[in-house]
């Protein structure tokens, strides 16, 4: 049986890769899941003024685009300021868009990011993603023209790329970058390939429990030399008169095992990352001095002591930076993170790196009207550029999409649907009652089920038992109510509250607090007794998603697994 390292092989063509054959794709399809709001069946829907028929007939290949799972998830928001007096968001509309399908033994993903901000980059993303979707759907299960090896995985993406740029163009959209990948079984191994084709900067990652993070389309940039953030290095979209920007253009190729996480993320991510956007580095120059790396944070403060990194260095730092971020996740959670957890983390941790920045420009004091002297201004906003400066993250569009490598099987496992209630003084163990509406951790259909759960279920039993021997006394042998303690694991969502007036009490803590992670406190954790210690399971660990912001429907797509 053949078995694969970690290596990772790039290219201008599907020649220049692995030839590999690749096992037969099963039709059969688990989830699929689009974002935001309506995703890539806006170009459609768009045209057809919501027309109520598209919804029940298919869109690229897929009837329901709203099917979400733990194992294939995505997450889009925006990281830009909100006005303090109107509640507008700068940069709306979100120009990103992602699109995941997953089908029984294989996975296409799909992200874009619209070019600058408005209405033609958000409907070239959109369109850019039907156009590829639709396109590899309809070749592989609808002709039944299935791909034989890598090389033919990688051309179908490639050719994609050509029906999404004549998508942009026949609706008239702007210009964006785009990320196409396929999951696919290796034949005669328990690997999968990993396909990537790239434009622009919108990369692709696998994060292993054995290997750590690396990215994909590590070859569409050159690590070695500095990078314009600003420089997107490429586009779909009428860029030079029809033609697109292809210059960096990049097919790619690796393998994951199962259980492992391919994710694919816009540069609102990834140059979150990157040690200098975040201020912990600053560029190394030509000169090998280092007088000009101190950084007074205030006149009356110690200089913040910052070392000089390469290119190839801050990649690195990035790489093992966005490790630690998912490492933490699982130290709170004792288990490894799903997609949908994956997904949740990483967009957490830029939303509060990014939050000083945005407090600076939501300050109420800047849009009172006052009469203010020309020199005035000038010095108001040098103060405003000057603190933005300082200041960590960067303001942009933020997008991830993430799918668990694997075979996908409903019904993994029935330990999942046993209820789980509170032992009371009588030895006697009283179920959740049959009104409670809680989601349970997995349907029958889901399989984003966690192996190690009927341990922990287990143990939660045992520790129950303990607790209510210890208060055994005649005046602790009540009954707990039946609904305590259930397993289901909490519902991701985000809260943005710009203030602490605003957060309502229990609710996930806001980006200002500077955490990283949610901590319940103990008054809003439930014990099963009056003198019995609160339980503290790391499902009580909230993962804060953004809120919904009054000035539009949504900001955010979350799972209701």
């Amino acid at each position: 049986m053949a078995r694969f390292g970690n290596e990772t092989f790039s290219g201008k063509c599907a020649d220049d890769l692995p030839l590999l054959d690749i096992g037969h794709l099963s039709d059969e399809v688990f989830s699929s899941y689009t974002g935001p709001d309506s995703g890539l069946t806006f170009a459609i829907t768009n045209e057809d003024n919501g027309n109520s028929s598209m919804s029940t007939s298919e869109i690229a290949g897929v009837r329901n685009w709203n099917n979400k799972d733990q194992k294939a998830y995505g997450i889009c928001i925006s990281l830009y300021e909100q006005h303090p007096v109107n509640g507008k968001m700068s940069g709306d509309p979100i120009a990103d868009a992602f699109s995941i399908c997953t089908r029984k033994n294989s996975c296409v993903m799909l992200i874009a990011d619209g070019v600058n901000w408005g209405e033609k980059p958000r409907l070239a993303a959109r369109c850019a993603l039907y156009g590829s979707m639709n396109y590899i759907n309809k070749r592989i299960f609808h002709d039944g023209d299935q791909p034989c090896n890598t090389q033919e995985v990688i051309e179908l993406l490639r050719r994609s790329f050509d029906e999404a740029h004549r998508c942009i163009l026949a609706k008239d959209g702007g210009l964006t970058t785009m990320c196409a990948c396929m999951v696919v079984p290796v034949k005669n191994s328990e690997h999968f390939a990993v396909c990537c084709v790239n434009v622009g900067d919108s990369y692709a990652y696998v994060i292993s429990h054995n290997q750590g993070i690396r990215e994909v389309t590590v070859g569409s940039h050159d690590i070695s030399s500095e990078r314009d953030i600003r420089d997107a290095g490429g586009a779909l979209g009428p860029v030079n008169g029809r033609n697109p920007e292809l210059r960096n253009l990049t097919c790619s190729i690796t393998f994951a095992n199962q259980g492992d996480v391919v994710f694919l993320a816009t540069d609102g991510i990834s140059d979150n990352f990157d040690p200098v956007v975040t201020k912990v580095a600053l560029p190394r120059r030509e000169s090998d001095s280092n007088f000009n790396n101190l950084s007074p944070t205030s006149p009356t403060s110690s200089p913040v002591i910052r070392p000089e990194m390469d290119p190839r260095e801050r990649h690195i730092y990035a790489m093992k930076e966005m490790e630690r971020i998912i490492h933490e996740y699982e130290l709170v959670t004792e288990e490894p993170c799903s997609a949908q957890e994956l997904c949740g983390a990483l967009v957490q941790h830029v939303l509060s790196l990014t939050d000083s920045k945005r407090k600076i420009l939501e300050n109420p004091a800047l849009y009172v009207r006052r009469k203010m002297t020309l020199k005035d201004k000038e010095r108001r906003d040098s103060e405003i550029v000057d603190k933005m400066g300082k200041a960590p993250g960067k303001l942009d569009h933020a997008s991830v999409v993430a799918y668990e490598v694997g075979i996908m099987k409903p019904d993994e496992e029935e330990m999942e649907n046993i209820p789980l209630g509170t032992w009371n003084g009588d030895d006697t163990l009283s179920l959740p009652s049959s009104t409670d509406t809680s989601p349970s951790p997995t349907s029958p259909i889901s399989p984003g089920s966690k192996k190690s759960r009927p341990k922990k279920l287990f143990a939660r039993i045992r520790s129950l038992s303990v607790n209510t021997a210890n208060n055994s006394s005649p005046s602790h042998h009540h009954h707990a109510s039946p609904g305590l303690f259930p397993i289901s694991p909490k519902r991701f969502s985000f809260k943005r509250s710009r203030s602490k007036s605003e957060s309502e009490p229990g609710t996930p803590i806001s980006p200002t607090n500077h955490c990283h992670k949610t901590v319940m406190s103990p008054s809003t954790v439930m014990s099963p007794s009056p003198m019995s210690p609160p339980i503290i399971s790391p499902e009580d660990f909230p993962m804060p998603l953004p809120a919904q912001h009054p000035s539009r429907r949504s900001i955010s797509y979350e799972s209701s697994v």
